[in-house]
């Protein structure tokens, strides 16, 4: 207990202490290096748990983790009718890793109002379409799906077709016989995905169901929402084994590969960062223990030379360290929780939204990682702290207080 007072004490006066020494300078250059790295990795942790959060919420916004459909020999966009009275959906509702089924259809077609035609893909949807999950890609509260004669399109086929709520076009579904329908804008929609954004419009699944004659109950297919996405794998085990052998699935980790290979991409960036931070940081507390030292040399000698051994003179200086990486930790956790701060509440530094989805950079406050990361880093310097402290018992006090 005196021991460990004792060590506490001088190393208290080794860090405060005033005037021209060389260590002092070098201790509050470390602190500076360790708040900095803190901060950078504060930062980077927040946005990139941003980016993952905001842009996984607009993929499954339209719709869900994983689509079931018949499998077809037909194109992507022409289903097989399935029945929204089959047995196996009362069983994949009831599983624990499911949280919402919904019903879709799609159709291809070309619009056109009166100067532009473009081609583009209907998605017929039901009540039962999560609303709440789609309501950040409008500016204004939805009440309901669109009704008959009602369409949803995006941001962008509004400005290619020169449209707004309250526009009216005309839907021309080549088939036989050719069929048409008009159409009114009552939605404008934008989620960032370039192929949702290019392609889709949304409309009640009752006039897909007329164009396709197909009877009523019929579906182009169903769309699950898990409950946790982090067990995805398993949940995706759980539904495969409860739907019919000719039904095929398509997870969104499949559909959406690019992005979430950007997204793994961003994810390794943090981690190599992570890495160099710490091993910038245990290395630089390393230099500066090891400068202590051989500017402490008398002192050393002089303790030896009292009796104290070398764990004690070992553990001054190791908790000198610590508290040197304590402030500089401290410092940057504050920095960085105010960089971070800013911008999640005044959204300072904006981004294009073609190449990154997103028009500001997101931030998602993390806190397991945040408390994970300045753990890691305490740890790994910690690690490499050990190692200059052991020159203290190559020390002689014989030769240290000449």
């Amino acid at each position: 207990m005196a021991s460990s007072f004792l060590s506490g004490f001088i190393a208290g006066r080794l860090q405060f202490q005033k005037g021209s020494s060389f260590s002092a300078t070098v201790i509050r250059i470390s602190k500076i290096s360790v708040a900095l790295g803190i901060a950078i990795l504060y930062v980077s942790v927040v946005i990139y748990a941003g980016f993952e959060q905001e842009i996984q919420k607009r993929m499954f916004s339209v719709g869900g983790q994983v689509s079931l459909r018949q499998f077809s020999t037909g194109t992507l966009y022409e289903e097989v009718a399935l029945s929204t009275n089959d047995p196996y959906l009362k069983t994949l509702r009831q599983l624990p890793e499911v949280a919402h089924v919904q019903s879709f259809a799609f159709k291809p077609v070309l619009v056109s109002n009166e100067k532009e035609v473009a081609g583009i893909v209907l998605k017929g949807i039901n009540p039962d379409f999560n609303l709440a999950a789609f309501q950040g890609n409008v500016d204004r509260p939805l009440k309901h799906t669109p009704k008959e004669g009602e369409m949803w399109i995006s941001q962008r086929l509004a400005r290619t077709l020169e449209l707004k709520r309250g526009s009216e076009v005309v839907l021309f579904f080549m088939q036989e016989p050719p069929r048409y329908r008009k159409m009114k804008v009552t939605e404008i929609y934008q989620t960032g995905l370039e192929d949702v954004d290019e392609t889709i419009a949304f409309v009640d699944l009752d006039m897909i169901r007329e164009i396709n004659n197909w009877e009523p109950g019929k579906v182009g297919g169903f769309e699950v929402f898990v409950n946790n996405f982090q067990q995805f794998d398993y949940a995706l085990d759980a539904i495969e084994k409860v739907i019919p052998y000719n039904m095929g699935t398509e997870p969104i980790t499949l559909v959406q590969a690019q992005l979430f290979e950007w997204l793994d991409v961003i994810g390794r960036n943090v981690l190599v960062m992570f890495v160099l931070v710490a091993m910038v940081a245990g290395f630089n507390m390393a230099a500066t223990l090891l400068i202590m030292v051989v500017e402490r040399r008398k002192m050393v000698g002089v303790l030896k030379a009292m009796g104290a051994d070398n764990g004690l003179i070992r553990q001054i200086f190791i908790r000198n360290g610590l508290r040197i990486m304590f402030q500089g930790m401290m410092w940057g956790n504050g920095i960085g929780l105010l960089l971070a701060f800013l911008q999640d509440q005044f959204e300072l530094i904006p981004l294009d939204a073609e190449n990154y989805y997103l028009s500001t950079v997101p931030i998602a406050w993390e806190w397991i990682s945040i408390i994970g990361i300045n753990l890691g880093v305490l740890f790994l310097s910690w690690m490499v702290i050990l190692i200059p402290v052991r020159m203290v018992n190559r020390i002689q006090p014989a030769e240290a207080v000449k």
